[in-house]
């Protein structure tokens, strides 16, 4: 190629950069834009990626939580089947100041306005021209009903009872079922706040809402019907 020759390329070469330069929406045609429209070229102009082609990075661990230390919830059951899913579900949690507390709040909130708060019986609803009678809870009759059983009730409700499984969450359920045990005069474990690690006991009377402790892997409840 010839002196000639090649200073014609380099004149064409930099003419053509010159002329592709002004390719702006001011000159009716943007050749960023097009270059956009192409597949290949759209994920190397606006792509945020380190590496774009690159397989997603797995989560931190921890970030998914897969375990349940508060027991696994039953599956769905209704009234009917009361009997066989309490004769297999097992409290998971055990009982302590704190699990109390939370019971005892959770029992007034929920529960004490139709079975008072002894468990008599003599909730604020029950009376001449309102509710007729609510079940005494803290007698030999629910004192002899497995902890399934009460658990299965406060979900799914009994005859006039409704369900409470909306309004009460499962480690909630629990909680009060160790409350109602101690209504009932039942022996309830309680170690100390030193034993189990957990702080201060917190006042049932106050409005807080205590945080429920981790239970024992080996006692969570059968999630099957």
């Amino acid at each position: 190629m010839t002196n000639r020759k090649l200073g014609r390329l380099m004149t064409a070469v930099a003419l053509g950069s010159l002329t592709l330069g002004g390719c702006t929406d001011a000159g009716g045609y943007d050749l960023d834009r097009f270059f956009g429209t192409v597949p290949i070229f759209s994920t190397l102009r606006g792509t945020i990626a380190y590496q774009p082609y690159s397989m997603p990075r797995l989560p931190a661990v921890g970030a998914v939580p897969v375990s349940t230390p508060l027991g696994d919830e039953a599956a769905p059951f209704t009234q009917l089947q009361l009997d066989s899913v309490g004769g297999v579900l097992t409290n998971p949690i055990a009982a302590s100041p704190e699990v109390l507390a939370r019971g005892r709040l959770m029992f007034e909130r929920q529960c004490a306005v139709c079975h008072g708060v002894a468990g008599d019986g003599g909730g604020s609803v029950v009376g001449p021209d309102r509710f007729p009678a609510a079940i005494a809870i803290n007698g030999s009759a629910t004192g002899a009903r497995s902890d399934g059983y009460i658990y299965a009730v406060i979900r799914a409700g009994r005859g006039l009872m409704p369900s409470y499984g909306e309004r009460v969450a499962h480690a909630d359920r629990w909680a009060i079922v160790h409350y109602v045990r101690q209504l009932q005069g039942g022996a309830v474990s309680a170690p100390s706040p030193a034993a189990t690690g957990e702080g201060t006991v917190l006042d049932p009377a106050t409005n807080a809402d205590p945080a429920l402790p981790p239970a024992a892997d080996t006692a969570a409840p059968v999630t099957g019907q």
